[in-house]
């Protein structure tokens, strides 16, 4: 049927969509089948077809959004995406099926950041606005998105795509929920835009007889197209009195003559011609590539250059719209400004520093308030160390119940025995034993026991240091630390963590707000709508690059002023070099975070993706723990993760004062660099595979 009312149809010039020979499969699923579909110039064009039967997949695939298997499409007299032709871009306007909109934008920043993405002069714009409310009969200008009914919004995004005046209008089901009488004023205004011949329009729905008043009708089921002829024309041939009749009829022929293919494939097995023709009917006229090849040779060097190279007014436009977004989640925006602050803050506060008021119990067997045991008890910081006396049982019961983190004991001649090991130059084995301080503790939480032991070394020291001043050297340890080159010697754990906490926050902040914003607009079919427009997938990250950067120069303004000025983290080196490792981590991890958006389609697997990544490079990446002690299997993975060295270059900038001239410093700034690049080119190929 196609092909009776193909000959009829206007030639190539005159037509605003030809499709000849269209397939499109997934593996060895075909969406749409050998397809020969025609657009008049200047026409209404009514695609019909019931959910599943290909229809989306077909616009999209006019649409330049995806790449067809075979044949070749024409939109407006060159393939779409063509350089130098405006498809996808102004000379289209586009309604996806689904509302496609910022739920945090106003009716009025809708149409102006569609606006700014078409090159439309402000007012242009404001003439176009003022139209298309009054048309669509829409509410005040500046109500939300969110606020509107379901309806209401659908009548928006009717409106962003006629806001620029296109050549070739396709609306994805433009009436599903909308009221009769504003269905009966749309599609008197796309009567209307069609007369002088310039506008083209093709229309998906599901009302089947509102279809009548297009100028050719396409039906299609099972990615064919079964006929395509004016309405009138299409019911006389089929001696139908409605539109849906003539369809029901086409679909009912369509089904015997499947059933004929079968039955003759399993009768005539020897027609081997025949039977590839019928398993596979998309065979192309001329290749899409090969038509595109053919045509480059046409275009001009400029035009080239033009078409690949990012235009500052689209990224200005999704820049706006980023800080617009943020402006109306000012709550959101805050959390985000001081979640770093908030984390640093915290780490800060509850690692590294000492324990308090952990409590030991003491078995004194000695009597008298002037034993040395008493005397040696008193060097214990009691603030850290809370002394619990008691007997010899109840105190190993205690540390057996969780009471006690550990027992000191004494012995009853503690005092004499402890006199004779340091005045005598030679004494027995039990007198050795009896002038000890036995100590028992509890292991299973090593931070503390390493606590307690630092504790009584220093009340050790300095019972010694009081009871035999300068001959106290007889019993110290013969080892002397004096001050040391780099850093102090009350260097704690928080200092060693936290260089390394700043790029590990600033890394993954930037991943999943990149990750979930990416896959949110996919998901919503926002990032399609934008491309749609015009917008390139270069413009799309490098505006939410230059975004993040302004997000990431507040956070890491607020970062450095609490590490530096409230918890005196020293910083012995260049701020400036500080500053751009942190900076150039936090490109990486938005570099990271197109990555996943790129490969996943929903929140929770990007989410799982970031929160999967995340751990394993916090422990293995020498952050938390010093990458000599990872055993040598698992010591190259680490040096192959993007933080291991940028961690170390920045603890040596902060706390060595080392700048590029070290290859510690500069290692660090390459390897960042290296990995940004490459996320970067991985997340741009991902994304040109998948479209």
């Amino acid at each position: 049927m196609a092909s009776d009312t193909e000959s009829s149809l206007p030639s190539l010039s005159d037509s605003a969509i030809k499709c000849q020979g269209v397939c499109r499969s997934y593996g060895k699923l075909k969406i749409i089948n050998n397809l020969h579909l025609t657009v008049p110039q200047g026409q209404i064009y009514g695609l019909l077809g019931p959910s599943g039967c290909g229809k989306t997949t077909l616009l999209r695939c006019i649409l330049g959004r995806l790449k067809i298997s075979k044949g070749h499409i024409t939109v407006l007299g060159k393939p779409p995406a063509f350089p130098g032709h405006q498809v996808p871009g102004r000379m289209v306007g586009y309604m996806p099926q689904d509302l496609a909109l910022y739920h945090e934008f106003t009716i009025s920043d809708t149409f102006w950041f569609f606006g700014r993405i078409h090159g439309l002069s402000s007012k242009d714009t404001e003439a176009r606005m003022t139209f298309l409310i009054d048309f669509l009969d829409l509410p005040e200008k500046s109500r939300l998105v969110r606020n509107l009914s379901g309806g209401q919004r659908r009548r928006v995004s009717l409106g962003a795509a006629l806001l620029q005046n296109p050549e070739l209008l396709i609306l994805d089901e433009p009436t599903v929920g909308v009221d009769p009488v504003l269905r009966a004023r749309i599609w008197e205004h796309l009567v209307e835009i069609v007369k002088n011949g310039t506008v083209s329009v093709i229309i998906t729905t599901h009302y089947i007889e509102e279809a009548r008043q297009a100028n050719v009708v396409g039906l299609m089921r099972n990615g064919r197209l079964l006929a395509e002829a004016p309405p009138d024309a299409l019911m006389k041939q089929h001696c139908a009195m409605t539109l849906e009749s003539a369809f029901l009829q086409l679909c009912e022929s369509s089904n015997q003559t499947s059933k004929l293919n079968i039955i003759n494939e399993a009768h005539d097995k020897n027609s081997s011609q025949s039977s590839e023709e019928t398993k596979d009917e998309c065979l192309p006229i001329l290749g899409q590539g090969a038509l595109i090849e053919e045509l480059k040779l046409t275009v001009d060097w400029k035009v080239r250059g033009k078409h690949v190279l990012p235009k500052c007014c689209n990224i200005g436009a999704l820049m706006i719209k980023t800080f617009v977004r943020m402006k109306r989640m000012p709550g959101f925006l805050c959390f985000q400004f001081l979640l770093p602050v908030i984390q640093i803050s915290l780490m800060c506060l509850c690692i590294g520093g000492e324990a308090q008021g952990i409590q030991v119990a003491v078995v004194n067997n000695e009597t008298g308030n002037s034993s040395l045991s008493h005397s040696l008890l008193s060097f214990l910081d009691n603030k850290s160390v809370e002394q619990v006396l008691v007997s010899q049982s109840e105190a190993f019961a205690g540390v057996r119940d969780g009471k006690y983190w550990g027992v000191i004991g004494f012995g009853k001649n503690f005092s004499s025995d402890l006199t004779k090991r340091m005045l005598q130059p030679k004494v027995s084995e039990d007198i050795v034993d009896g002038g000890s301080v036995h100590i028992w503790l509890d292991m299973t939480n090593r931070q503390i026991a390493m606590m307690l032991q630092q504790k009584l070394q220093q009340a050790f020291e300095a019972f010694v240091q009081d009871k035999l001043g300068k001959m106290s050297y007889l019993v110290s340890l013969p080892v002397k630390f004096e001050e040391p080159i780099y850093g102090s010697k009350n260097t704690d754990f928080t200092t060693f963590v936290t260089p390394g906490a700043i790029l590990s926050i600033t890394f993954y902040l930037a991943v999943g707000l990149t990750a979930l914003s990416f896959v949110i607009e996919r998901k919503e079919g926002l990032l399609d709508r934008c491309w749609v427009a015009g917008v390139s997938s270069l413009e799309t990250m490098l505006a939410h690059l230059f975004s993040q950067l302004f997000v990431m120069s507040v956070q890491i303004t607020l970062l450095l002023l609490f590490i530096l000025l409230v918890f005196k983290i020293p910083n012995e080196g260049s701020l400036v070099l500080v500053v751009i490792m942190i900076f150039l981590q936090g490109m990486t991890g938005i570099s990271f975070g197109l990555v996943i958006s790129a490969g996943i389609d929903d929140e929770q697997s990007a989410n799982q993706a970031a929160l999967g990544v995340f751990y394993p490079n916090l422990i293995i990446s020498g952050i938390i723990w010093p990458m000599e002690c990872i055993p040598y299997p698992l010591r190259y993975v680490s040096m192959a993760l993007p933080q291991t060295y940028a961690a170390e270059a920045l603890r040596s900038i902060m706390y060595r004062g080392w700048g590029l001239t070290q290859m510690i410093v500069w290692r660090g700034f390459a390897v960042t660099l290296a990995w940004n690049t490459f996320f970067l080119i991985l997340a741009t190929i991902i994304l040109k595979l998948r479209t």
